[in-house]
C-alpha cells in the first residue's frame, strides 16, 4: 500500500512539477511587473533630466558642430598688445623713458642739433628691462627712439588743435590720418603706441563718403580701447539702400568682431552699401572701429561675448548665466559705454547664454531702457532670446546664415551666392560675415554683381520686429 502512494506522488510530480517552482515563478512576474511599471510611471531626478537637456543642447551648439566660425587671433597688431597684457601680469616693471613721450626740452633739443651735425649723440638712460624691447625682440620690429617718439607726439596735439580750430596742417595730417584704401600697415603707424601704460595713442580715420572729407581723431587710450577724450566731426549721410528696377530679394549684412582688423573695416567701408557693423569691446581698436564706421554714416552695434556651451575660446570678460543681475547689468553697462554709437547689440558666440531665460531677460530689460534692438546671432538652434525680447518689448531680429565659415574667397562667395538665393526665395534674408581680409575681399567681389542682379541690400535693424 505504501509504495503504491509513493508511485503516485512520483509521477504527480512529474506531470506538473514542484508546487513551490510554480510559486517562485508567480512571485518573480508579479515583481517584475511592479519594477516595470515603477520605472515606466516615475520622472528621471533633476540631475538626469538637466545631463540630457545638456546632452539636447550640445547637438543643437552650432559651435560645436562647425556651423559657426573660428575665432581668429585678429592682426598682428592685437597679437602684440595680447603680449604686452600678459607680461604686465606676470612682471612689474618701472618703465621711464622708453614709455613717456618726453616734452620738448633743452636736451632733446641738444640731442637733435647733435644729430643734425653728424656727431654721435649722448646715450640716453632707458630702462633696462622695459616691456617695449620685449615686445620688440618678439616681433622683430625695432622700437621707435625717444626723438620719434616727441615727433609723434607732437604731430597728434598739432592734428587735435587744428581740428579744434578748424584749420588741418598740409603734411602732418596726412602722416597721421589713416586712409579707409590704405594698407594694413597704415592704421598701425597712427596707433603707435609701443609703450602702454596710460601712454596715450592718436588715430584717425578718414571719412569719403561726405563730399568734406570729413576724418574723425580719436584720442587716448589705455590698452582698453575706451577714449580719454574724443572729437568726432558729424558723420557723413548713411548710404541708402539700392533700389533696382525690380527688386528680386533684400539681403541685410552684418559684419562681427570689429575692433581687431581696421584695414579689412576700411574695405567694407568704401562700398557703399548698407552695412551694419558689431563692435566687440575691450579691443584693440574698439573705439577707432566704432568712430570710423560712424563717420561713413553706418550703424553700429555692441558685439557683447557671452558664455557657450563648450566653453572654449571665450573672451575674458563674457556674461556668463553663472553671474548675478546686477553682474550681467554692470559688463553690459561697460561694454555699450564703449560704444555709445551703438543701436543695438548681438551675442558673440553665446550658444548657452541665449538658452538661459534668466540671462536673456536681464539683458533684454537693460535693452528696453536704453531703446536698442537684439540681433540673434543663432549660435544655438534653440533660444530663448526671442521670448525675452518679446516680453520686454525690445525689436527682435534673427541671423539665419554664416557665410565665412571656411577661410577662403571662392567657399565665401559662394555662401554669398546661397544667402542672396535664398533672398529671392524668401523674400528677405539675413546673414553674418567677419571683419576679415578673405571676407572682405569675397564681399568687394560680389556686391557689385549682386546688385546688378536686383538684389537690394537693406539695414538689418529694418527688419527687426
Amino acid at each position: 500500500m505504501t509504495r503504491r502512494k509513493n508511485t503516485k506522488s512520483r509521477t504527480l510530480r512529474r506531470k506538473g512539477g514542484h508546487p513551490f517552482m510554480v510559486l517562485f515563478f508567480f512571485l518573480a512576474l508579479i515583481m517584475g511587473a511592479a519594477y516595470m511599471t515603477d520605472r515606466m510611471t516615475n520622472a528621471p531626478d533633476s540631475q538626469v533630466a538637466q545631463n540630457v537637456t545638456t546632452i539636447g543642447h550640445l547637438f543643437n551648439d552650432k559651435e560645436m558642430q562647425g556651423l559657426v566660425p573660428k575665432e581668429d587671433q585678429g592682426t598682428p597688431e592685437s597679437v602684440k598688445e595680447k603680449i604686452k597684457a600678459a607680461m604686465d601680469k606676470v612682471v612689474t616693471v618701472n618703465v621711464k623713458a622708453d614709455d613717456e613721450v618726453p616734452a620738448a626740452s633743452s636736451n632733446t633739443a641738444k640731442t637733435a642739433d647733435k644729430t643734425e651735425n653728424g656727431a654721435a649723440p649722448a646715450k640716453e638712460k632707458t630702462a633696462s628691462f622695459s616691456l617695449p624691447a620685449i615686445v620688440s625682440k618678439i616681433t622683430g620690429k625695432s622700437e621707435p627712439s625717444s626723438t620719434e617718439k616727441a615727433e609723434i607726439g607732437s604731430e597728434t596735439k598739432t592734428v587735435v588743435a587744428s581740428r579744434s580750430n578748424g584749420t588741418a596742417p598740409a603734411g602732418k595730417e596726412t602722416a597721421s590720418t589713416s586712409s579707409s584704401a590704405g594698407a594694413p600697415g597704415n592704421s598701425s603707424k597712427a596707433l603707435s603706441s609701443a609703450g602702454s601704460r596710460g601712454t596715450a595713442s592718436a588715430s584717425a580715420s578718414t571719412a569719403k563718403g561726405s563730399s568734406t572729407g570729413s576724418s574723425v581723431v580719436s584720442k587716448g587710450s589705455k590698452g582698453n580701447g575706451t577714449p580719454a577724450a574724443v572729437k568726432a566731426s558729424a558723420p557723413a549721410a548713411a548710404p541708402k539702400p539700392n533700389t533696382p528696377a525690380t527688386v528680386k530679394g533684400r539681403l541685410a549684412v552684418v559684419i562681427d568682431d570689429a575692433g581687431r582688423d581696421m584695414a579689412s573695416q576700411h574695405v567694407y567701408e568704401s562700398m557703399g552699401i548698407p552695412l551694419t557693423l558689431a563692435v566687440m569691446p575691450n579691443q584693440v581698436h574698439t573705439r577707432d572701429a566704432a568712430l570710423s564706421w560712424h563717420a561713413h554714416g553706418l550703424p553700429v552695434i555692441l558685439h557683447q561675448p557671452m558664455e557657450s556651451v563648450s566653453g572654449i575660446g571665450m573672451e575674458q570678460k563674457v556674461i556668463l548665466t553663472s553671474m548675478s543681475d546686477e553682474a550681467i547689468r554692470s559688463m553690459l553697462k561697460d561694454s555699450l559705454s564703449q560704444v555709445p554709437e551703438a543701436v543695438g547689440i548681438n551675442n558673440h558666440q553665446g550658444s548657452k547664454a541665449t538658452i538661459d531665460r534668466r540671462t536673456m531677460d536681464v539683458v533684454m530689460n537693460e535693452l528696453h531702457h536704453r531703446h536698442l534692438f537684439f540681433f540673434d546671432s543663432r549660435t544655438n538652434s534653440t533660444t530663448a532670446a526671442d521670448g525675452a525680447a518679446a516680453a520686454y518689448g525690445v525689436p527682435y531680429v534673427r541671423n539665419d546664415l554664416f557665410v565665412d565659415n571656411e577661410a577662403d574667397v571662392a567657399a565665401i562667395s559662394a555662401m554669398i551666392r546661397e544667402a542672396a538665393n535664398r533672398a529671392e526665395k524668401y523674400g528677405t534674408y539675413v546673414m553674418i560675415g567677419h571683419c576679415r581680409p578673405k571676407t572682405a575681399e569675397a564681399f568687394r567681389q560680389m556686391v557689385p554683381k549682386l546688385k546688378a542682379e536686383g538684389i537690394q541690400f537693406v539695414y538689418v535693424s529694418s527688419l527687426a520686429k
